[in-house]
């Protein structure tokens, strides 16, 4: 049997399979789509990345701080201790009492008649800021000699490092303590000790460190926790300075990018100083410690160059965890990990033996941290304001700017206030040298709690006093300080201007502006005052600032020749204080001011020595003017005013003033040295009844000044009960 063959089936193409392969093609084309527009994706993101690289490398990097000082204290030869304060101003700079000998940077110590001073390093040297040892020898309190231990030489003054007021931040930065060192003033030594410790391999990676990685990997997940890290010095300085620091795997690939990207593009040196001089080493109050050259200065008190073995181990031991690894906390976990430290750089061949263990046996210590920044809200707006104007266009480079604040008195008159009361938490306080015009210290509440008003005649009383002191002709004054030519209606007979202007102030004020007239409104205009009459015996006066009226006294302690008042800005490096100066003038007569002056030291005591104003120049000129918004309190001597707004009317005056004149600096302290009596003034001894030439029976004797040809020259003719000059002697 023969089988029969199955027809052949002849197949057609159908529709069907067409579609197939069509779709198949769109698959590839889509997915090759998908691929290259993630390869463009990876490309532009690497684009970014390179961009964030370079940016951060090249500008923000490139960005410091600027630091604002108080002013630097000065001791001379001269001063007394007690006087200017000195125990409490290094107390405040983080000084502490050490051994009679071997004193390190921060301590200071006495010994009989001599004074030690280990003088922390300051970056402000090139401003004459004293280092090193320094003696002192002391007659009882006051400087004999200083003496600088280094040089072998002897000077007359030395100038401490100022105290740090605040910081404002480079742009994209908070407030920091920063500043660049180039690599080459780094000491090899520290450079090894951080390598060694914070990435080994840093010259021969690429960016990552896969071994330390694995390395890490396996220590977390053997302690079951977050115990290592692997970063490499480039990955800090960019999670340092690009990324947040939260851990999460997003951010560690960012990390590990950017890092690779890095160091793609800039030198191992480029990034090594970069990460040296922004590393985080702890904190000082409110501010991070960032870099090697602001951690040395702080933690030690000396130039970075200048660290030994041990300093250099503990620093690199610090940077892993430096909230731990303090000795004022932690001693002997510090001192575990800075011999660990040391034990890096013995076995890289980085020291020698013998300074491996002069450094493993040396203690552990650090500088111990000052006083917290003064807190001088309003002082520090007037810096903030003027910088800008000040400053030089290269304002991305680091500045340091030193004021006139000073912290002791800033501080003090802080406390002042406090102890007043409700009112004091409103009230303007100005202390300022009126010779330089540098604020010493500055308060006020806020802008727009001063009312603006109270502006009355009687605020300005002893510049009203001025015309009628002015002579006529030449030596012909028509009225002197003991002139009796007023007549109270309250007590009745005629009174001095001096007790005139202790008792009658009311209707003294308004004699003078009835007789002095148009003269009145002159003298005012020159003080800076803007007045308008206002019916016979009264003036309208427009209210001043307490600035304003503090510029007004400046002139009154100079004697018609002060500076305009402000923080005292220096720029270092800057020659802002070479510009010429636009001083404030007035054309009165030193001689007639000298006169108000002494008029407001109310001396109403003997001041009877032949020769010099004897402590008259120690007391300051006082002066009150209350008003329905408050009261002023004004007191000044020639180098030192000072000015008060406070606001109320229910105000013990007495206790106040008491309070305030406190503030003044000792007389003793002043770097300008005592005022010079102005041509055409001269002394006479005048009897304070009759306001004529004291006689040795006078029982109430005060040393006047008057203009020359003013003085009485006629003795006093009353003949005073003996029983009265005995009683008022023996006062």
């Amino acid at each position: 049997m023969f089988r029969q063959k199955r027809p052949t089936r002849v197949r057609f193409p159908g529709p069907g399979r067409g579609k197939l392969r069509l779709k198949a093609k769109k698959i590839v084309s889509v997915v090759a789509r998908i691929l290259q527009g993630l390869f463009i994706l990876c490309l532009a993101y690497m684009l970014v990345l390179t961009g964030i690289v370079v940016w951060t490398f090249e500008v923000k990097l490139q960005r410091w701080p600027t630091f604002i000082y108080a002013a630097p204290f000065s001791l001379q030869v001269g001063d007394d201790l007690n006087d200017v304060r000195l125990t409490e101003r290094l107390v405040r700079l983080g000084y502490i009492r050490g051994p009679s000998l071997a004193l390190e940077p921060g301590q200071w110590s006495q010994s009989g008649s001599s004074l030690h001073l280990f003088l922390k390093h300051s970056p402000l040297v090139s401003q004459g800021i004293a280092t090193g040892p320094v003696d002192i020898n002391l007659d009882w309190n006051r400087v004999r000699s200083i003496s600088l231990m280094r040089s072998r030489e002897n000077v007359n003054r030395i100038v401490l490092e100022p105290e740090l007021l605040s910081i404002i931040p480079a742009a994209g930065y908070s407030p920091e303590l920063c500043r660049p060192t180039p690599l080459e003033k780094i000491p090899p030594m520290l450079v090894d000790a951080i390598v060694l410790t914070e990435d080994t391999r840093f010259f021969s990676h690429q960016g990552i460190d896969l071994f330390s990685i694995e390395q890490a990997l396996r220590t977390n997940l053997k302690a079951g926790r977050y115990v290592q890290g692997g970063s490499t010095i480039p990955q800090q300085l960019i999670r340092m300075t690009i990324l947040t620091p939260e851990k999460t795997m997003g951010r560690k690939v960012n990390e590990i990018l950017l890092a690779l990207v890095a160091n793609a593009i800039y030198s191992k040196k480029t990034i090594l100083q970069a990460y040296l001089n922004r590393v985080y080493f702890g904190q000082w109050g409110p501010f991070p410690i960032q870099g090697v050259a602001e951690a040395a200065m702080h933690l030690f008190g000396k130039d970075v160059s200048e660290l030994n073995a041990a300093e250099c181990a503990l620093m690199a031991a610090t940077i892993r965890a430096p909230g731990v690894i303090n000795p004022h906390r932690h001693l002997e976990r510090t001192q575990t990990r800075r011999n660990m430290v040391l034990g890096l750089l013995f076995k890289a061949g980085k020291i020698s033996r013998e300074q491996y263990e002069e450094a493993i046996n040396s203690p552990v210590t650090m500088k111990k941290s000052g006083a917290p920044p003064v807190k001088a809200t309003s002082f520090l707006d007037l810096v903030r304001e003027a910088l800008p104007k000040l400053m030089s266009a290269s304002a991305g480079t680091r500045q340091d700017v030193i004021t006139s604040l000073d912290p002791l008195m800033q501080t003090e008159a802080e406390l002042t206030l406090k102890r007043i009361g409700e009112a004091g938490t409103q009230t303007h306080l100005i202390l300022a040298n009126p010779v330089t015009g540098d604020l010493r210290a500055f308060i006020a509440p806020g802008a727009g709690r001063w009312s603006g008003k109270g502006g009355i005649p009687e605020s300005f009383l002893p510049l009203l006093i001025i015309p009628a002191l002015i002579p006529d002709k030449q030596d012909r004054a028509r009225y002197t300080l003991t002139s009796q030519v007023f007549a109270p209606t309250q007590t009745g007979g005629a009174v001095t201007f001096r007790a005139a202007f202790h008792n009658e102030r009311t209707l003294l004020t308004q004699r003078l502006i009835a007789s002095e007239g148009d003269k009145v409104l002159s003298v005012l205009k020159e003080f800076g005052i803007t007045a308008r009459p206002l019916g016979e015996q009264t003036l309208a006066v427009d209210p001043l600032s307490p600035m304003a009226m503090a510029q007004t006294y400046s002139l009154m302690a100079t004697l018609g020749n002060a500076s305009p008042l402000g923080p005292g800005i220096k720029i270092v490096g800057e020659s802002v204080g070479d510009s010429p100066v636009d001083r404030k003038r007035v054309s009165v007569k030193p001689a007639v001011l000298f006169l108000i002056n002494y008029l407001l030291k109310g001396l109403d005591t003997a001041e009877v020595k032949d020769t010099g104003p004897g402590k008259s120049w120690e007391e300051p000129a006082l002066f009150t003017a209350r008003d329905k918004e408050g009261l002023w309190k004004i007191a000044y001597r020639s180098d030192t005013l000072l000015v008060s707004r406070i606001p109320g009317s229910q105000l013990d005056s007495q206790k106040i003033e008491g309070m305030l004149v406190k503030l003044l600096p000792k007389s003793g302290a002043s770097t300008e040295g005592l005022p010079v009596v102005p041509d055409g003034i001269v002394f006479r001894k005048i009897c304070v009844q009759s306001g004529l030439r004291a006689t040795s029976i006078c029982p109430r004797v005060i040393r006047e000044p008057f203009l020359r040809g003013t003085q009485p020259e006629d003795w006093c003719p009353q003949r005073h009960v003996p029983d009265a000059v005995s009683s008022e002697t023996k006062k």
